[in-house]
């Protein structure tokens, strides 16, 4: 084609047809500079097809990471609840008891659950390739903003649970040291009769005083996560709204 160009510019040059030459260059400017746009728009649909595929692949791995969060923050709130409810009951018999230091023993040796309920992590990692690719731009300025906010949600909401959760493993390991836990990794079992030896020649007031702070910090780190969980189960909720409805 470049040569079939080239040959009528020299065919016309040699006729002296320089009028027609001139305007034979401007058409053939304009030819290039069409082709040229053609082109830029072929590209650009090729770049937005592109974008619109990766923009939904996005969106349907954070509607999964989503999905898969609010059922584990549904399912972490129901067993704080019934462990603060069992925190509750202990705390209304030992108010009642006659004989508050034997109820409390009897608490700790049977019915405790030593575990401390916590929601370890959030499904983050669409978020994560996002950032690190800078996609996050393939989705509007509302979306963004709501990514953005959750995920400072959720890292305000784990580095309060981490600072609570140390307090409870502090006070864990505090009491562990004196009293049988009933953990299999320990050498004196709960329920064994070294352990019973233990649990026999034991101070009721001191058992009393460090099992209220191992209560305690349990209580408090279960008051923190319901005041963090339900908030980030709220805008989890939204925002997965929000992206069902991206088209």
């Amino acid at each position: 084609m470049i040569k079939f160009f080239r040959k009528i510019r020299y065919d016309l040059m040699n006729q002296n047809k320089t009028t027609r030459y001139f305007k034979y260059a401007i058409g053939e400017i304009i030819l290039v500079v069409i082709g040229i746009l053609i082109a830029l728009q072929i590209n650009n649909w090729n770049e937005g097809r592109k974008n619109s595929v990766s923009l939904n692949n996005y969106k349907n791995n954070l509607i999964e990471d989503l999905k898969k969060d609010s059922i584990n923050i549904n399912r972490k709130i129901l067993e704080i609840k019934n462990d603060s409810t069992a925190i509750s009951n202990f705390e209304k018999r030992v108010s009642k008891a006659t004989k508050a230091l034997d109820t409390i023993l009897k608490i700790a040796r049977y019915e405790y659950a030593y575990y401390i309920s916590i929601h370890g992590d959030y499904n983050s990692d669409t978020y994560q390739v996002l950032n690190a690719t800078g996609d996050i731009s393939l989705f509007d300025s509302e979306i963004i903003n709501e990514l953005n906010a959750l995920h400072n949600l959720q890292e305000n909401a784990l580095n309060a649970q981490n600072l609570t959760m140390e307090s409870y493993s502090n006070n864990l390991d505090n009491y562990g040291r004196k009293y049988p836990l009933p953990f299999q990794s320990n050498l004196i079992v709960n329920g064994t009769n070294a352990a019973t030896i233990i649990w026999e020649q034991i101070s009721l007031r001191d058992h009393a005083t460090e099992f209220n702070a191992l209560v305690m910090s349990k209580g408090d780190s279960y008051r923190l996560s319901l005041g963090y969980l339900p908030l980030v189960l709220e805008k989890t909720i939204d925002l997965l709204a929000k992206l069902k409805k991206l088209k």
